[in-house]
């Protein structure tokens, strides 16, 4: 094992995401032999703390209501006291080893880096590549990824500091996080680049069926007067409204229809095979998230 000092490990989870947090922990120290600094779970919403229980960490920032993927991170980011960290999300697998010594030696070269990151897809052909760093590092046409990522921590710290301060209103309501300290990144001449993954991407991204609000990772998140965690449905009605007895009757007739005309198109569309698996995932976990 590598002893990293100056690195931080940060796992985020949030609610109902147990059955993938135990695939991708596993997946990663069989992927990663770095013995880090410190390891940090941050979980967002009510969560069963017993899926934890097998791994190693020195500290758990857990907050039983949801307040959002901002908010979990600005507390992580709290906890770190390592110039560097890797983030990991709850819903990957690694197919190759993690090359965290070359990543980290990139931020440690130069510390105008902010992130180096991994690859979701391969093999990634040139006109994914917008700016060369390197042979293997390179900033990619999609733009910056969160995780998994090795981060240098006064520089997301700073760009966390901007998100909080940057006045919110209605129109901000529509801007993600992400976005943001990409935006940030490059307004400041801070580096961002994903490692070349070859032909084999290095992870799988396991929970895109999962279903996450967007208000969750928006910027309006971190402002109490303008976020809508908590504060509304898909259906438009909000926690404020009670439904009534003619809003269930009316939507059963839609239901059956939809499920009907969804039965058939799983056969030849797969936007419609992956909503019926969130439905069925919801079933299971009977309607509770």
């Amino acid at each position: 094992m590598n002893r990293a000092n100056d690195t931080s490990l940060v796992i985020f989870t949030s609610e109902g995401r147990e059955h993938l947090i135990k695939q991708t922990i596993p997946s990663f120290l069989n992927a990663c032999s770095f013995q880090f600094s410190a390891i940090i779970i941050a979980i967002d919403g009510q969560y069963n703390l017993q899926e934890l229980e097998r791994y190693d960490y020195d500290h758990l920032i857990y907050h039983p209501k949801r307040i959002g993927y901002v908010n979990s991170l600005i507390q992580a980011l709290k906890a770190i006291d390592t110039p560097y960290f890797f983030l990991l999300e709850d819903d990957f697998l690694f197919k190759q080893a993690v090359p965290l010594d070359k990543m980290l030696n990139h931020l440690k070269a130069d510390d105008g880096w902010g992130a180096v990151f991994l690859s979701r897809s391969a093999p990634l052909t040139e006109a994914d590549k917008v700016g060369y760093y390197s042979d293997d590092l390179f900033k990619p046409e999609y733009g910056l990824s969160i995780s998994p990522a090795l981060f240098n921590t006064k520089h997301l710290r700073s760009a966390f500091k901007s998100l909080v301060d940057e006045p919110k209103n209605e129109v901000t309501a529509f801007v993600g996080f992400e976005p943001y300290v990409e935006n940030y990144f490059t307004q400041n001449d801070i580096k961002f680049a994903v490692i070349d993954p070859g032909q084999t991407a290095h992870v799988d991204h396991i929970g895109y069926l999962e279903s996450t609000a967007r208000e969750y990772h928006m910027i309006n998140s971190v402002d109490e007067k303008f976020t809508d965690v908590n504060k509304r449905y898909l259906s438009g009605f909000g926690k404020e409204s009670t439904l009534t007895l003619y809003n269930k009757l009316a939507m059963l007739p839609k239901l059956w229809l939809a499920v009907v005309v969804m039965s058939f198109k799983i056969f030849n569309v797969r936007q419609a095979y992956d909503t019926a698996f969130r439905v069925y995932i919801s079933y299971l976990r009977k309607f509770k998230y």
